[in-house]
């Protein structure tokens, strides 16, 4: 398995950078983002309608451009799991994880033994078509294969520190919106609790030695999370991106035409 520029930056204390796809899933996007500067991204299948074939080749794409590919998968399903990483995925988001018994079963399936129990299909999206042998496959894809679990609950939050310890875990990755939901604050990003929230994920990360992470389009969300201490960071999402600059054309165009 290649290696995970992502996972090594983090085990650094670096920042890294990312955004989601959910509807541009033409093989071309890979190359557009890491040209714009971004070190990863995700393919939503929580929220999108992304197949398998298309995961497979963005991420040839995204291997040879070297740019990290992750999938979010719609729940915490072994099946949904593995398949995903069958198709060449360097990394698994698994949406919803509320307890440490919750996460050690995410990675137990991300994880070859003796770390875990992933069932063996190294396809050539995943070798480069290579002649290693099974050991050494075993043995990379459990290096370099990222671990990412989602705090957006009141009970993860409540368990976010046991949740925090997993061997194997990467990231934990902060959902706002369902966060907040959680919380009965929906929206309320500026909200005490939260930032309390925030605060709490982030020294549990640091604690376990692991990263934090954040998505939003709301930059200045964004921001303040990195001043709190959260490294792994997402911008927005395709369509988001789209839309915005999009918006913020158009209404530039007709300023300039009534200003005439």
């Amino acid at each position: 398995m290649r290696k995970n520029l992502v996972k090594e930056r983090l085990r650094a204390g670096e920042c890294v950078y990312g955004t989601s796809l959910e509807e541009c899933l033409d093989p071309e996007m890979p190359a557009l983002l890491r040209a714009s500067g971004l070190d990863f991204f995700f393919v939503d299948t929580e929220h999108s309608a992304a197949d398998y074939a298309q995961i497979r080749a963005l991420c040839r794409v995204a291997i040879s451009e070297k740019i990290v590919p992750l999938v979010r998968v719609p729940q915490n399903e072994p099946a949904l799991i593995t398949r995903a990483l069958d198709m060449g995925v360097m990394g698994v988001i698994v949406p919803r994880v509320h307890s440490r018994t919750e996460a050690e079963a995410a990675l137990d399936v991300m994880k070859f033994p003796p770390l875990g129990h992933r069932g063996f299909g190294l396809h050539g999206i995943i070798t480069d078509f290579g002649s290693d042998l099974a050991q050494t496959q075993i043995e990379s894809a459990n290096d370099e294969t990222m671990a990412v679990l989602m705090i957006e609950s009141g009970r993860g939050l409540d368990s976010v520190e046991e949740i925090a310890k997993v061997p194997g875990l990467d990231v934990l990755f902060i959902g706002p919106y369902d966060l907040t939901l959680s919380l009965g604050i929906i929206e309320q990003f500026d909200n005490p609790i939260f930032l309390g929230a925030v605060k709490r994920v982030v020294a549990a990360c640091n604690s376990a030695g692991i990263a934090a992470g954040m998505q939003s389009g709301n930059m200045e969300l964004l921001m303040k999370g990195r001043d709190m201490g959260v490294r792994f960071m997402m911008y927005s999402s395709d369509t988001g991106v789209l839309q915005r600059g999009y918006t913020e054309a158009v209404a530039m165009m007709k300023k300039h035409n009534s200003d005439k």
